[in-house]
């Protein structure tokens, strides 16, 4: 279960030709790129880690694919101690615990003073790894390539345009302004087809958005 940026970025090559080198490969690429990120969020992957805490550090990077925490393992017992590798740590029973993502690093509040492995479970995005999308499916692929098309489109749609109001004279600027909108109406279709496929596959693992957690005395 793997699918190569080459593989789609020659699929795209197919279904949208380039006319006098627009796109150009470059461009080809960034539109796939594009759109499998945009994939990602509308349809993100539920993964977990591990983050081995260790006490007195309180940042710790998350892994490359990482869009956003949905739960952090709590530690707290509800008798009012934390357990970790170290044994029991006794806390107060007023002890809280938050934590805070910022880019890939996820922070704990208070600084933790216990060595522990904690599982944080988190929505995950597809992320090149050698020249391939390591977790991607041919469906979800074909998903991602309705936005790359629309990408594709509207950039064949943008030199139309412009090529029209600066190059061409009488009917032909007419001729290309209307290939511009035709294209755009086309990228616009593509986009709301890949709108409604990706939501579709979102359903069952998007995850909600969590970036901090209190835990009482209860460890709730």
């Amino acid at each position: 279960m793997a699918v190569s940026l080459s593989t789609l970025v020659t699929r795209l090559q197919g279904l949208v030709a380039a006319r006098d080198a627009v796109p150009s490969s470059a461009q080809y690429q960034q539109a796939v790129e594009d759109a499998v990120a945009d994939f990602s969020l509308r349809a993100p992957m539920v993964k977990v880690t591990a983050v081995s805490v260790v006490s007195g550090t309180a940042a710790y990077s998350l892994p490359d694919d990482f869009l956003r925490v949905t739960q952090v393992q709590s530690l707290l017992n509800p008798s009012g101690i934390i357990i970790s590798d170290q044994g029991i740590v006794p806390v107060s029973a007023l002890y809280t615990e938050s934590w805070l993502v910022s880019g890939r690093t996820i922070t704990f509040y208070p600084t933790p003073t216990y060595n522990a492995t904690r599982d944080v479970w988190y929505a995950a995005g597809h992320v090149l790894d050698d020249g391939s999308y390591p977790d991607m499916t041919n469906e979800h692929a074909a998903i991602a390539l309705l936005e790359a098309q629309s990408l594709a489109l509207l950039i064949k749609a943008n030199a139309a345009a412009d090529d029209a109001w600066n190059y061409a004279v009488g009917d032909e600027r007419v001729s290309k302004e209307k290939l511009a909108e035709a294209l755009r109406a086309q990228a616009k279709e593509l986009h709301e087809r890949f709108a409604a496929q990706a939501a579709r596959a979102g359903q069952g693992g998007g995850g909600a958005y969590g970036t901090r957690s209190v835990y009482d005395d209860t460890g709730h």
